[in-house]
């Protein structure tokens, strides 16, 4: 579904028609309200217009208004900005020296890393334990004890990243799981001990213990959790560059960054930033799967995505 939303900057007064900011996003509503509430918390003067719409579209849009208006792209996987890099102008965040190393972009690029998205695992332990099952990793979930109790919500609901995508659709298929289902279905099926594990987004899983459901826990794989980082991009000959500038610093800075994670349970890409929850792993400690892990687990050749 195609629509756009607008987040007037103040309720009252007249605003300056030349003092704007465009957003093209594909990220959630309740994500896109907190960047734009604090943003203008900070400049209050800048009216914020917002264009929310599926990735693929949000990038058309873009390039239409490329040499036009312009703007901020928010959300997208790094494979869609280097498709679409000519689109964009290099801008380095003053806060790019507190980026996690492995996820951050060269110097200058026309892409900057504003969110990490984690694939985990809710285990009720009560069932894992009636089965006699460890519920420890990806391979884990072949046991044939588990056959008929895994289910998995579908990752592009709370990801860009093709890879992570297709790797957690490919394993499900690999153990029988046909097809994913919603997210709300995956918390309470393994919650109530309908399932013995459900595979899904990190920021559901981190809700439902944070609701008091003491009988599930949130596993991160020994082989390493399906992970990606989506990214956000100023266009090139964007009317109102500074403004644009001035937004990717705040919502890559601390306080956004921290508010995101105790708010809306999303990891940050930055180190001063984590979750600092028990059972949550922190950043530094997170291991990610590589391309040739994903092609093992789920049997398909080496090298294949």
């Amino acid at each position: 579904m195609l629509f756009t939303i607008f987040v007037p900057s103040i309720a009252l007064g007249t605003v300056r028609v030349s003092n704007r900011l465009m957003l093209y996003s594909s990220l959630p509503v309740t994500q896109i309200n907190l960047m734009v509430s604090m943003f203008n918390e900070k400049s209050p003067d800048i009216t914020v217009d917002v264009f929310l719409a599926e990735s693929t579209d949000v990038f058309a849009r873009a390039q239409a208004a490329a040499g036009v208006s312009g703007g901020l792209v928010l959300g997208g996987s790094l494979e869609s900005f280097r498709s679409a890099q000519d689109l964009f102008t290099a801008y380095t965040t003053v806060n790019a020296k507190y980026f996690h190393e492995q996820f951050s972009t060269a110097e200058s690029a026309p892409f900057t890393p504003i969110q990490l998205h984690v694939s985990a695992l809710l285990v009720n332990q009560d069932l894992a334990r009636k089965l006699g099952v460890e519920i420890m990793s990806w391979e884990s979930l072949k046991n044939e004890k588990l056959s008929g109790l895994v289910v998995y919500m579908d990752p592009a609901v709370s990801s860009p990243v093709s890879e992570q995508i297709a790797f957690v659709h490919s394993f499900a298929r690999a153990i029988d799981v046909a097809s994913p289902s919603a997210p709300s279905f995956v918390l309470n099926a393994v919650t109530a001990g309908r399932y013995a594990v459900g595979i899904i987004n990190e920021e559901e899983a981190i809700e439902r213990k944070l609701f008091g459901a003491t009988n599930v826990n949130v596993v991160y794989a020994a082989e390493g959790a399906a992970m990606g980082v989506s990214y956000a991009g100023i266009i090139k000959g964007t009317q109102h560059e500074e403004n644009a500038k001035l937004f990717l610093d705040f919502i890559t800075g601390r306080k956004y960054q921290q508010a995101a994670a105790d708010i809306l349970h999303q990891r940050s890409v930055r180190r001063d930033v984590d979750f600092g929850l028990k059972g949550i792993a922190s950043t530094k400690r997170l291991k990610a799967l590589d391309f040739k892990s994903m092609a093992l687990l789920t049997g398909l050749q080496s090298g294949a995505r």
